[in-house]
Parts: structure tokens; sequence; C-alpha cells
């Protein structure tokens, strides 16, 4: 067990998948693979995330895991957006549990031991646009940027209508809560790019209502 908790302490991450998993644990001697996967599933060594991946708890290393990347690895192609980005860049004040993302595949969503992750669908042509990679002890993460999770965060709202710039700031300063002097400095070829690509006539108020604060 010693030569085994050596091998995964010095695996890059602490998510590993089952065929990685099966090969350290083959070079270690072991036949009865899946067998011995239950086991260290039962000892809380392992915790499944979904089929085939599983996170390493080593028994002398209490490191946090980046749910982050553990949101990029459940399901791929993806970013992390919406209010948790948004929480994120300090754009609102609550804390978010739930982990969202976007992803060209169907919606969907995780319960997990480390919390829910959720995922919306987004056209390939937009998936690209205003990215961040962010770098976290065990690997790096893809984040959507403040103003790829605000496009995002809008463009997923369906039950209000914000085709105009009052409904926008009511939205931005009510709903969202966000401070509207984080949106100063804002990159105005993000918000361009978006409205250009979706063709969305709320991402275009919202570009204006940005424009307009930083006149």
């Amino acid at each position: 067990m010693r030569e085994l908790e050596v091998q995964l302490d010095n695996y890059p991450s602490r998510i590993i998948e089952h065929a990685t998993l099966s090969s350290i644990l083959e070079n270690l001697g072991y036949k009865r693979i899946n067998d011995k996967i239950v086991q260290l599933k039962n000892k809380g060594i392992l915790t499944p995330l979904k089929s085939g991946v599983y996170i390493y708890n080593p028994l002398h290393n209490k490191a946090l895991v980046s749910k982050e990347i553990i949101a990029n690895i459940l399901l791929g192609p993806s970013y992390v957006s919406l209010d948790f980005a948004l929480w994120f860049h300090g754009l609102i004040p609550e804390s978010v549990h739930e982990i969202s993302s976007i992803t060209t595949k169907r919606s969907k969503s995780f319960e997990t031991a480390y919390g829910v992750f959720s995922y919306r669908q987004i056209k390939k042509e937009l998936f690209n646009i205003g990215l961040e990679i962010k770098a976290f002890k065990g690997g790096n993460f893809m984040i959507a940027g403040k103003e790829k999770a605000l496009c995002d965060k809008v463009y997923f709202t369906k039950d209000i209508d914000l085709r105009s710039q009052k409904a926008m700031i009511e939205f931005l300063e009510d709903d969202l809560r966000i401070d509207m002097n984080e949106l100063e400095n804002c990159d105005m070829g993000i918000f361009e790019e978006y409205v250009k690509i979706s063709k969305s006539k709320k991402i275009e108020v919202l570009t204006k209502v940005i424009y307009g604060l930083q006149r």
C-alpha cells in the first residue's frame, strides 16, 4: 500500500482516470485491478467523480482540490462561467456553491461529493471568446473572463426582458448586485465580438450600457 501511495502522490494531478489508475496498479503487481479500486473507494482513498474518473485523497496531505479543475474535467470541452465566474472575478458579492460552466455539448449536471457542477450548451462560435487560463496547484483551469462571464449570464437569462438599457441596468444593479465601477475597465472588444457572433439584442444593449459607463 505504501508503494501505491508513493505512486499516486507523485502523479501530477489528484484527479485520475481509470485507465491511468489501472496502469499504476498493474505496474505494482496487482492482479485484480477492479477489486483493488473498489477497496480504495471503500477506504476513502478514492472518491468517484463520474464513471471512470476519481479523486485521490492522500492520507498525509489534505491540500484542497480545485473545483474549477474538476469542472473542466467532468465535461469537456467546457469553461467555468455564469454566476460562479462572476463571483470569482469579484463582480457579485455572494459566494456561489454550484459550479456553473459552459460547454459545446448538451446541457448537463453532476452531483458529486465536491458539489453540484452544471453545464449549459452554447454554440461553438461563441465558445472561445474571452477565456482565461488560471493556474492552481495541481493544474490549470479555463474560466470565462469577467466580460465573457457577464455576456454568458445575460445571454442565458430568459425570464427577464433585457432589451432596453433601463432594464439592463436594473438587472445588473438589482438582480446581480454588481458594483458598476467594476465594469469601467472592461475589454470592449469581447462584448463587440459576442454581439457580432450571437446577434443577440440583449448583448447589444449590454454593450451600450458598458460603453456608457466608460465615458
